[in-house]
């Protein structure tokens, strides 16, 4: 090669370098921030050792991941102007994932659903601040497990061999109708149930809608809601269980009590401001009200009946025993790994 031919190379090589610096610095600036729980607090993060000039709230995509942000990103909006702090949202995978994220500090809160809020009250001994009210002025939901209307079935002992459609790691999809069936024999021998899971709630009632199982199992605002959108579709519900809250802010045990008092303060008052109302009008809500923890009275009950059983079906990610010593929470974390993440397609209406 010739010295004029090897300069050439040389510096187009030269500046392929610049440019693609140029590029990862360009890309390192402009990468989004608070995606993920470990890019937001480090891998290994103890409680109570981040940073506390943010407040960082767990995200858990059960819907529409790009529509749930844009809800809780105008809670986040206006929680951070009356904090006067930043507020940044942090994706965990999974219900699960968030809970692990709460025991190791990465996040200091986060909306959750009644049966893993029971599980990091009992395990991680934190605290239940609010839950959200609609404009119909509902505060709670039930588990339903439920039919077409059409359907040859009347009640849950007709469900015997039959098909159910299912959702993990929730109160209405998976621990009230495992308790439900289990209390009818419909878990082993010839009468048991065919589960087949889904990842939300809006799945399980499509399933049943279009007719692939037989049953499903799900929260009953999700119900109407489906029920509302599709004229002259109705489903039979042939059982349903107590009310339990629904998604509610649990915030870790450690939590500063001064920042914990200002956080449950701001959500109280949201209301009263046009601020406030409109970011509770794009989250889904009224306004905000307490939520105590004796209102889980009922997960605790169903659980509880079914006792060490519930290891035994076969879920990968069955809920863990609370440990009767708090000191053991993290070991009760890591022995039950996530699953993988569940397709996120419910729609986006509501908390």
């Amino acid at each position: 090669m010739s010295i004029g031919r090897m300069r050439i190379s040389t510096t187009a090589l030269s500046i392929t370098l610049a440019l693609l610096v140029l590029a990862l610095v360009f890309w390192l600036s402009r990468a989004p921030a608070g995606l993920s729980a470990s890019e937001r607090r480090g891998g290994a993060g103890s409680a109570g050792a981040a940073d506390q000039a943010e407040l960082y709230l767990g995200l858990i995509p059960e819907r529409d991941i790009f529509a749930q942000r844009q809800r809780y990103r105008a809670l986040a909006d206006y929680l951070a102007d009356a904090l006067d702090r930043p507020v940044e949202l942090v994706t965990s995978n999974t219900y699960h994932g968030a809970l692990n994220d709460m025991a190791r500090g990465r996040i200091d809160g986060a909306f959750m659903g009644s049966m893993v809020a029971t599980l990091t009250l009992d395990q991680l001994q934190a605290r239940v601040l609010v839950k959200p009210q609609t404009a119909d002025g509902v505060t709670t939901y039930r588990g339903v497990i439920f039919v077409r209307d059409d359907s040859p079935i009347q009640t849950l002992d007709d469900l015997a061999g039959r098909s159910i459609a299912m959702v993990r790691t929730t109160t209405a999809g998976h621990l009230f109708p495992i308790y439900a069936l289990a209390r009818g024999g419909m878990l082993a021998g010839d009468d048991a149930v065919v589960m087949r899971w889904v990842g939300t709630h809006d799945q399980a009632i499509e399933e049943v809608f279009s007719g692939r199982v037989d049953a499903g199992a799900a929260k009953d605002l999700r119900i109407d809601a489906f029920e509302s959108r599709h004229t002259g579709s109705r489903f039979r519900r042939l059982v349903s269980s107590e009310a339990v809250p629904n998604n509610a802010l649990i915030v870790r045990r450690d939590l500063d009590d001064s920042q914990t008092e200002q956080l449950l303060r701001a959500l109280l008052r949201m209301h009263e401001e046009e601020a406030g109302r409109q970011a509770l009008s794009m989250f889904g809500a009224e306004r905000f009200v307490p939520c105590g923890t004796d209102e889980y009275d009922a997960v605790h009950d169903m659980s509880g009946q079914l006792g060490e059983g519930w290891g035994r079906l076969g879920s990968p990610d069955a809920p863990p025993r609370v440990p009767s010593d708090a000191t053991h929470t993290q070991a009760a974390v890591d022995a039950h790994p996530e699953p993988s993440p569940p397709a996120s397609t419910e729609s986006s209406e509501g908390p």
